[in-house]
């Protein structure tokens, strides 16, 4: 096993960053989609208890992180980690070569959406770390390895940070400071990802028109509400005297789909998140039914950034942020933990779509239409993005309140 010379010094802090737009699973088993689903759940609840507005996160982004840091990791680190994720203790991997299938099966298909992904490890000059573990980042996870001098932090920060602007096709921008690193920094991870999708079926932006979006408190905002008559997966469900309505839209090559759960209006929010399960998923995915929907739904950009550390807590994942923690897969010190688990992500939905698009959205007219669905997410809703062969979530999170603030003027103006 080859190791950098300078072994000396010692790694005292790890900065786990996820920064991405969208992070796909791989083409894995049933199986493996049942566990994403129940880690995607698990994380969701967590978080909504924090978080009292909008929520966006990609499951799939952390357990890319946790992975990468499963990888060097062992006993009780290691075990926590399996756990949280479900993993299977006589696994031996496995989860390692799906994300790897993955990325090749992916990289097959990318001329029906935008997939960019990059993973660096950006690492203290001079820095000890093992080159097995060098390895096995770049053999599962596409990882690439660039030393900086974190004591430069501005420079260190600015140089990261343009690097994830680029790789995000400039979504994600100025996303570190030099306050983020210090003199104990010694390695930061970094995953880039940038995703997009052109619908299936477009929104026609002639149609879109400024409505009023009732909040979670109650106000009122004008947002630009999209609108179309389509001809896709819907259903009505009622469960423990909670009304609900969940509609599915596809993206352009049924890979992707977008799952929107719009609770009865003047039903809270949260007695509907209370009934998501694994099982609760799943029941609406093969419930659902082909029919004809009037859709309004809102045009709207959501950007978070979310330190996942108490969440991890909450799930049982401690020793990795505990000094003494057994990392000694990526280096010999015995002084490593993860100081944080941070992840930013950027989603927009609008009513671009792909002029090679299979078919359009049937305009409305302002009489009244005779759909009998009618679905009119004018109020907080919760939304699933999923990859449709292994039906594993990609992207989960909640809007109480869209974002207009990066809508342009004219735009606004122009509706």
């Amino acid at each position: 096993m080859i190791q950098n010379p300078m072994r000396g010094i010692k790694m005292d802090t790890i900065l786990l960053w996820s920064l991405l737009l969208l992070f796909f699973g791989s083409q894995a088993s049933r199986r493996s989609a049942k566990k994403n689903t129940e880690f995607a759940v698990d994380l969701y609840q967590e978080l909504s208890l924090s978080h009292k507005n909008n929520i966006i996160f990609s499951p799939l982004g952390i357990t890319l992180v946790l992975e990468m840091v499963q990888l060097g990791a062992k006993g009780k680190a290691e075990q926590q980690i399996r756990q949280t994720l479900k993993q299977q203790e006589t696994s031996a991997g496995e989860e390692f070569f799906a994300l790897k299938s993955f990325f090749s099966a992916i990289s097959e298909k990318k001329q029906e959406f935008t997939f960019n992904l990059a993973n660096a490890l950006y690492l203290q000059e001079g820095f000890t770390v093992k080159e097995q573990y060098l390895h096995g980042n770049k053999e599962f996870f596409q990882s690439a390895i660039k030393l900086v001098d974190f004591q430069d932090a501005k420079a260190c920060a600015e140089m990261i940070s343009t690097w994830v602007e680029r790789k995000t096709d400039g979504k994600i921008k100025d996303m570190f400071s030099g306050e983020e690193f210090g003199p104990l920094t010694r390695l930061v991870l970094v995953n880039a990802i940038y995703f997009k999708g052109d619908w299936k079926q477009k929104f026609r932006k002639e149609d879109t028109q400024l409505i009023n979006f009732t909040k979670k408190n109650g106000s009122t905002v004008k947002i630009p509400m999209m609108k179309a008559l389509l001809r896709t997966k819907y259903g009505y469900f009622s469960e423990s005297s909670v009304n609900y309505q969940v509609l599915e839209l596809s993206y352009k090559g049924d890979e992707f789909s977008l799952i929107t759960i719009l609770p009865a209006e003047g039903m809270d929010i949260e007695e509907v998140e209370k009934l998501i399960t694994p099982q609760q998923i799943l029941k609406w995915l093969s419930e659902m039914q082909e029919e004809e929907v009037e859709i309004s739904l809102p045009r709207f950009k959501v950007e978070q950034k979310v330190d996942f550390k108490d969440v991890l807590y909450s799930l049982n994942i401690t020793e990795i942020f505990s000094g003494g923690c057994d990392l000694s897969g990526i280096t010999d010190s015995s002084e490593v933990y993860v100081s944080q688990v941070m992840q930013k992500v950027f989603f927009e939905i609008n009513e671009d779509g792909s002029e090679a698009a299979t078919s359009t959205g049937i305009h409305i007219p302002v009489i009244m239409s005779l759909a009998q669905n009618q679905f009119v997410a004018n109020h907080p809703f919760l939304f699933i993005m999923k990859h449709n062969p292994t039906e594993s979530i990609l992207f989960m999170g909640r809007v109480t309140n869209p974002d207009t603030q990066e809508i342009k003027g004219r735009d606004l103006d122009s509706l």
